[in-house]
């Protein structure tokens, strides 16, 4: 019942995430052009990896340390320690932008979107720490609130930009920046209460980092995972080849991803509360309740994705970027699936058990078999062969980081759920099947809203994932209150 809880609490986050995500292809790739935003998405992977390698370790160490610091009465000097940590880790993050800024010299259109970059890298690990802290603390309307409006204030405002300038692939940044330099002005002082009258310690600073620097290093594995393809299509195709397979990363990948997140944003806290005070059988459960939750909302919509694929490519991308996007749209779904189950559950093993550093150097495996891959396959077969060989990559990754996980935390699979969600899945397919074709946004409502209505049923008659049992419950309780 706390897990459904905390999913409504997050649900608005999510939406406000899907809205971004969906309008940001919808708006940009049609705003932009495709050479533009093949550039903003090969720049926007470049910053994630910066903030990733360099500011992660501070913001780990918010989410992971909290609670700890709850129960021993030592918030103050929790935040402290954290805020010095994030300072220290801005200088390291200045060095790779200006080893950035000496690589691009030579191509102004990318060099005009660096700025905003060296803006936005201190804003985000200052916003992102405390929405850390929020979630831990499971203050879930305020993680909710800010979360939003940094994704729908950015959105919106770099629409705009992108709309009444010519300023191209820089657009996007300029309004993630305008967003957080106003939250900012109410993050800071919540940031600066919490660690008043506190002393940032250098023992546990060094405790913070190497806790955070392992997962920093694995999810800087995981984003290359997930972007070195982009780099190599760029060098083997072309940035408008980079276009067409952001745009159907951001509408499949994303969408899978942000479902993965919204149910690890619930249920992750639970698993490590249940972990640090009732021990590992309680984390299994609440860590079952987890998994069935995520194959239950993302399964369907990676297999919805992939039945709709070319109506939802007519309806949300520009027709420069369309036709590659279409074809790799059903493959990105599950891979996203894949991808979502792997940092947002695999590695919950590693994590609660303080064994980060261990799952970095596994993580090595599948970046590097990735990237081998690409340089073989993309020359050969495009941009299906990059969807193999993510595919091939994340499937590597399951296999590793589940197996060795089970050392600490034995994370259950409940297959019997695993079964009953996919046939209930792959009843859509016959009813979308049905839908004539005749395209754009009312092919796309009819086909989602028929899937929806099958899977929904076919889900309640087979109980799928407990959607029975869990509907019950909230009727259950809806009459006794």
């Amino acid at each position: 019942m706390k897990l459904a809880r905390h999913l409504a609490g997050y649900l608005p986050a999510n939406l406000a995430s899907a809205i971004a995500s969906f309008g940001g292809v919808y708006v940009f790739t049609r705003l932009l052009g495709a050479d533009e935003y093949g550039r903003y998405a090969l720049m926007f992977s470049v910053m994630a990896l910066i903030h990733t390698l360099t500011l992660a370790p501070g913001e780990a160490a918010a989410y992971r340390f909290t609670a700890r610091a709850n129960a021993k009465g030592d918030t103050a000097d929790h935040y402290a320690t954290v805020r010095s940590l994030l300072i220290r880790s801005l200088f390291v993050a200045g060095l790779l932008m200006a080893m950035l800024a000496i690589s691009v010299w030579h191509m102004p259109r990318y060099l005009r979107i660096l700025p905003w970059i060296a803006v936005l890298l201190p804003l985000n690990t200052l916003l992102q720490a405390t929405l850390e802290a929020h979630r831990a603390n499971q203050q879930v309307g305020r993680y909710a609130a800010i979360f939003s409006f940094k994704l729908l204030g950015g959105f919106a405002i770099g629409a705009l930009i992108a709309w009444r300038t010519h300023i191209g692939g820089a657009a996007p940044f300029m309004g993630l920046a305008c967003a957080g330099i106003l939250l900012s002005v109410f993050q800071v002082p919540w940031l600066a209460r919490a660690a008043k009258g506190g002393k940032a310690d250098a023992a546990r600073r060094r405790a913070y980092l190497s806790y955070g620097l392992p997962i920093a290093a694995a999810l800087s594995l995981d984003l290359l995972l997930s972007a070195a393809d982009r780099f190599l299509i760029a060098i083997f195709l072309g940035e408008a080849s980079v276009g067409a397979y952001a745009a159907g990363y951001g509408v499949a990948d994303k969408t899978i991803l942000l479902l993965c997140a919204w149910a690890a944003m619930a249920g992750a806290p639970l698993v490590m509360a249940a972990w640090e005070e009732k021990g590992e059988a309680a984390a299994r459960d609440e860590a079952r309740g987890l998994v069935s939750t995520m194959l239950l909302i993302g399964l369907p919509a990676a297999t919805g994705l992939a039945l709709v694929a070319q109506p939802l490519a007519e309806a949300l991308i520009g027709e420069d970027v369309r036709a590659g996007a279409t074809r790799i749209i059903p493959w990105i779904a599950f891979a996203g699936l894949m991808n979502g189950l792997l940092i947002h559950y695999y590695t919950e093993a590693f994590q609660l058990a303080q064994k980060t550093g261990e799952q970095a150097l596994l993580m090595m495996i599948p970046a590097g078999v990735n990237i081998g891959a690409n340089l073989i396959l993309i020359p050969i077969f495009g941009l299906i062969g990059a969807v193999v060989a993510t595919i091939a990559s994340y499937a590597l990754g399951i296999v590793i980081i589940g197996l060795r996980g089970r050392r600490y935390l034995a994370l259950p699979m409940p297959v019997g759920d695993l079964v009953r969600i996919a046939l209930a899945s792959l009843a859509m397919w016959p009813a979308i099947a049905l839908v004539p074709d005749f395209g754009s946004w009312g092919e796309l409502a009819c086909k989602a809203a028929v899937g929806a209505l099958v899977y929904g049923a076919v889900a309640w008659l087979i109980d799928a994932g407990g959607a029975r049992s869990f509907m019950q419950d909230r009727l259950t309780s809806s009459r006794a209150a």
